[in-house]
């Protein structure tokens, strides 16, 4: 066939030769690549394809060209050549989303050759046009939320030109907020916090299937019978994860390890992490006797389910599942696209570290990105330590900006802001107009709410702020509790509203077990300008009780504040406080 072929090229040649004509050689057919489409969605991980000569007898060596009609997609190399099927090059195509806006972008790929009939990939990209760019540092994975008393609050992460997060203390950003294009006033002012004044509500989903747990894949360097794997992802789970967590995160744990039992929750939230630890140790011993399949899709769905479903609580918190596999999933009732949904659904981003020697990166990347997560590989067992530890550093990496509007009519805004630091300064407007109607609520009245976590050996509850009033330098509560407790402030670097160094800690009673009569003040609780920031919102107080309480309704009898400070009668502002105790189900 080869060589008729070549025998009719060369009649036609000669033909064209015969009758004096120009002589014309046609395109020959011999570009070919490993897709002729390709899906970013809301990825931002680049994506390879190769490209390769199919029919060297046609033309030897191939020369080829790549390019984007699109400024937004980038390819690299742009050249190169190949000497058949077994000569391929591997082209990167890379998506920049700065500026892009929100909805559906398509663009094209096109492989070009002399004497070769060009080829094309048809490119497709989601953008939630929050994407914005400032010297390679990025502001990204912005999530407007407007709620009473007229608040906008603007949830986002700040990355490096490494795609690293950015970790900077809220004092050292200049901080521009707008409405409708207008600097918002003086007599409100914004309050701009890192992620940790919402309460982290994470889950650790562990994979202890054959393929993390086999020796002779993973090895066994310590001679302690369990894969390197395993040793590693605990130890990383354990001695980097929950050692780097402020004192109110609260973490679960799951694992799974075979496809004829359910996944398993080893522990559900709580802040006590020797607690979690000890549960983490405890999983090999349990299971070491048949790892098995995988049913990670099954893990998540259920680690997601475990979230609350009150938009309240989803205000306050900042919820996140932590999940290592290689993301092979043959047994699950549940598909990934049901765990995205349901991640969605509750607010929850996925971090995914990808590890093992059949790793589905496209769908682990997936769950990531359209979650507002992020992935991360590991190619050896020692990058997963490296990567736990980025996941913490990239939680940490999460602002909330929020300002109280002065605005409270029908009339519609939209809202922007400008975040400037090190030099650079990034932008974003939001998608969504602002209807101060629709969000009417009182500004004087401050909402509290108790939160509280317990373990196997201990219970621990956080007083904590979801919206403050103006003006409050000082706070009385009369708590009852059935259980002897303790009870200290917050520090503002576990985003504390009330640090210790500035406010002063009264309680007063018969004892541990009648502590009743807290009273909070700063150092200056006449002065009005030593106040709580307005719309503040983090935690204020913690509470420890030795032991641990099955029913964590019945930790206080009651929990009340004393709103006479701020009655007009006593100089105050008529503001108030409300308490939410016992928690909404």
């Amino acid at each position: 066939m080869k060589r008729a072929a070549h025998i009719s090229l060369a009649l036609a040649l000669l033909g064209l030769f015969s009758t004096g004509c120009p002589v014309v050689i046609p395109p020959v057919d011999v570009i070919t690549m490993s897709n002729t489409a390709y899906n970013f969605e809301f990825n931002d991980t680049p994506w390879t394809f190769t490209v390769w000569n199919k029919a060297p007898e046609l033309m030897p060596t191939l020369e080829f060209t790549v390019s984007s009609n699109r400024s937004w997609l980038v390819v690299n190399p742009k050249s190169g050549s190949s000497n058949g099927p077994d000569s391929k090059k591997v082209i990167t195509a890379t998506v920049n989303r700065a500026g892009l806006a929100a909805g559906t972008h398509t663009g094209v790929i096109t492989i070009s050759g002399n004497r070769a009939i060009s080829k094309q990939i048809q490119i497709t990209v989601y953008s939630r046009g929050d994407t914005q760019t400032a010297n390679g540092w990025t502001l990204k994975n912005v999530t407007s939320t407007y709620s009473a008393p007229y608040l906008l609050e603007f949830d986002f992460s700040l990355r490096d030109e490494n795609d690293h997060a950015v970790h900077a203390s809220p004092a050292q950003f200049a901080v521009t907020c707008r409405e409708d294009g207008i600097r918002i006033s003086s007599e409100t002012d914004s309050h701009l916090a890192t992620g940790s004044n919402k309460q982290l509500l994470a889950f650790l989903v562990l994979d202890y299937t054959k393929s993390m747990t086999d020796r002779t894949i993973n090895g066994d360097t310590n001679h302690n019978g369990i894969s390197d794997a395993v040793d590693y992802m605990q130890d990383a789970a354990k001695n980097v994860f929950l050692d780097s967590l402020s004192p109110d995160a609260k973490v679960g744990i799951y694992e799974f390890h075979r496809a004829d039992r359910d996944p398993a929750m080893i522990s559900d939230f709580s802040t006590d992490k020797d607690y979690l630890k000890a549960a983490i140790d405890g999983i090999w011993p349990a299971i070491r006797a048949f790892p098995a399949e995988s049913r990670c899709w099954d893990a998540l769905f259920a680690a997601a389910s475990r979230f609350s479903t009150s938009e309240a609580d989803k205000k306050d918190e900042q919820r996140a599942i932590v999940f290592l596999s290689d993301g092979r999933d043959e047994a699950s009732d549940h598909t990934y696209q049901q765990v995205i949904d349901r991640a969605n659904q509750r607010g929850i981003a996925l971090y995914c570290i990808g590890f093992g020697a059949e790793l589905d990166l496209t769908t682990l990347q997936l769950l990531a990105s359209q979650t507002k997560g992020q992935y991360y590989p590991a190619s050896t067992v020692e990058q997963l330590g490296v990567q736990f530890q980025q996941i913490v550093n990239d939680l940490g990496g999460q602002y909330i900006l929020r300002w109280a509007t002065l605005k409270h009519t029908a009339q519609s805004f939209t809202p922007s802001f400008e975040i400037a630091i090190a030099g650079r300064t990034l932008r974003y407007t939001a998608q969504t107009p602002y209807v101060p109607q629709n969000y009417a609520g009182d500004r004087l009245r401050g909402e509290l709410r108790v939160v509280p976590s317990a373990s196997g050996a201990a219970t621990t509850a956080f007083l904590r702020a979801k919206y403050m009033p103006r003006y409050i330098t000082q706070m009385v509560f009369d708590v009852v509790s059935p259980y002897p407790f303790t009870v200290r402030l917050v520090n503002a670097a576990d985003g504390g509203l009330c640090d210790p160094a500035e406010w002063t800690l009264t309680p007063s009673g018969d004892g541990p077990t009648t502590i009743k009569h807290i009273a909070i003040r700063s150092a200056l609780p006449d002065d009005i300008y030593t106040a709580i920031p307005y719309a503040a919102f983090g935690p204020i107080l913690e509470f420890d009780f030795d032991m641990p309480i099955a029913d964590l309704n019945t930790l206080f009898t009651s929990f009340t504040v004393d709103n006479s400070l701020y009655s007009v009668e006593n100089n105050g502002g008529g503001q108030t406080l409300v308490v939410e105790w016992p928690p909404n189900p």
